[in-house]
Parts: structure tokens; C-alpha cells; sequence
């Protein structure tokens, strides 16, 4: 209806104006005629128009509709990164010492652990070590060396060292603090290769001790020839730990 009106209304308009130049071309003999049938026809077509046709809304009152409509988008909730708590992994015993003193029970132990592989689950399985030997033995103070592997015990490099007493008096029983745990782990993460040469090297070294010294220039060209490098790449891995705070 809205389309037929506004060519209606046009048609009418543009008849008007043709008839007003030549009344003969919209078939009229005067300009008279022309005014009474297309100005009137025009009058009444244009008024119908704004009768019926309906108002365009204007564009900030049609957004504002839409955007009533829209579903309410919240923003995404940021998560926390989760926090891994440090696990207590299985354990070895490999050796054991007694360091007692006179009215002191010291008990040192040297354990494995392949499997603690993150310098918290160190930590915490040199802790859970202490823990179990000490109410298995009731030693006044415990000393735990979580070592590399069997074959390293004694040579240094200890990937995590901790020492309890219950009573948190330390080592001597005299210094009562009420510190209970001293804590210290490594995060180094060892290759194969440096334990084989670690290996190598502890299994040889013996051989190379003319005076009581190791000769380290003659094993290391040994232990290069073994392992098809060079000498200067034979060297043992240095495992620095860190305090852990208790």
C-alpha cells in the first residue's frame, strides 16, 4: 500500500507539472483543468501518504530497542591458577648412621627417591623420611640425605637435606630454639648422560689416586675415551639446593 501511494502521489506530481507547460500532453484542454485534476489528485494522494504510511523510528531509538532485546553478555570470571601442593613420593633407605652423643640420639639416613623429580616433592618426601624414621626409632634428632641414586651416596650433591627434632632443641639438645625443621631441596634436573659419567667416574676414580689424590686430568681422558667426548666435557653435575622455609 505504502509503495502504490508513493507512485501514485509521484505520478500525480509529475502530471501537474508536464500539464502546466502543455495541457494537450496529460490530455487536458486547459491549465485550469490540469490544477483541478492533478493539483487536487496530488493534494489528496499526499495527505493519504502521511495518513498511512507508518514513521521510521529514528536510529538512537532503534538501537536502544535492539539493544534491550540483546541477552546480557557478562565478562568471563578469571580462575585462579591452581596451586600443585608438594606430594611425598616412595622412598629408599640406603644406608644408615648413628651420630649419637651422650644423652643425644642422632640418627642420619641416606635414602633414593626416582620418582620426586620437583624440588618441593624433594623436600616434602626427605620430610615424610625424617618423619616415619624418627617415631620408628624415637631418635632425638633425625638427619635425612635424599641422594641421586645408590651410587652417590657419601660423594656430595645431595638433592635435598632435612633435619627434625621433635623437641626443637637441634643437633646438640642445648640450643632450644623450638625449631623443629630445617629444610633444603634442589630443583636440578639430572640427564642420564651426567649420571653415567657421575657413575663412571666414582667406579674409577681409585685407579687414578697414586697419592691419596684423585689425578682428574688423567680420569677425565680416560672417561673421554669411554664415552667417544672430550676431556672437557667430562665434568660431575653440580646440584645447588635451596632453603625451603618451614
Amino acid at each position: 500500500m505504502d509503495v502504490f501511494l508513493f507512485f501514485a502521489t509521484l505520478f500525480f506530481l509529475l502530471a501537474l507539472v508536464v500539464g502546466l507547460i502543455n495541457p494537450h500532453l496529460v490530455r487536458t484542454t486547459t491549465r485550469g483543468q490540469v490544477l483541478k485534476f492533478y493539483g487536487l489528485g496530488s493534494l489528496v494522494l499526499f495527505i493519504l501518504f502521511g495518513l498511512l504510511v507508518d514513521p521510521v523510528k529514528p536510529p538512537s531509538e532503534a538501537a536502544t530497542v535492539q539493544a534491550e532485546q540483546l541477552p546480557e553478555v557478562k565478562a568471563p570470571i578469571e580462575q585462579a591458577p591452581a596451586v600443585t601442593k608438594p606430594v611425598a613420593h616412595e622412598y629408599q633407605v640406603i644406608a644408615e648412621e648413628n651420630t649419637s652423643m651422650p644423652g643425644r640420639e642422632r640418627l642420619r639416613w641416606r635414602i633414593v627417591a626416582p620418582t620426586a623429580l620437583t624440588q618441593l616433592d624433594r623436600a616434602e618426601t626427605a620430610k615424610a623420611a625424617a618423619k616415619d624414621l624418627q617415631e620408628k626409632t624415637g631418635a632425638d634428632f633425625t638427619h635425612i640425605f635424599l641422594e641421586a641414586a645408590e651410587f652417590t651416596a657419601g660423594f656430595g650433591n645431595v638433592l635435598a637435606i632435612v633435619t627434625y627434632a621433635p623437641d626443637g632443641c637441634g643437633v646438640t639438645g642445648k640450643d632450644c630454639t623450638g625449631k623443629k625443621w630445617e629444610v633444603s631441596a634442589s630443583a636440578t634436573q639430572l640427564t642420564d648422560t651426567q649420571m653415567a659419567i657421575w657413575k663412571a667416574w666414582i667406579e674409577n676414580r681409585e685407579k687414578f689416586m697414586p697419592d691419596g689424590y684423585v689425578d682428574e686430568d688423567r680420569l677425565k681422558e680416560f672417561l673421554a675415551k669411554k664415552f667417544d667426548t672430550a676431556p672437557d666435557k667430562i665434568t660431575l653435575p653440580w646440584v645447588e639446593r635451596d632453603d625451603i622455609p618451614q
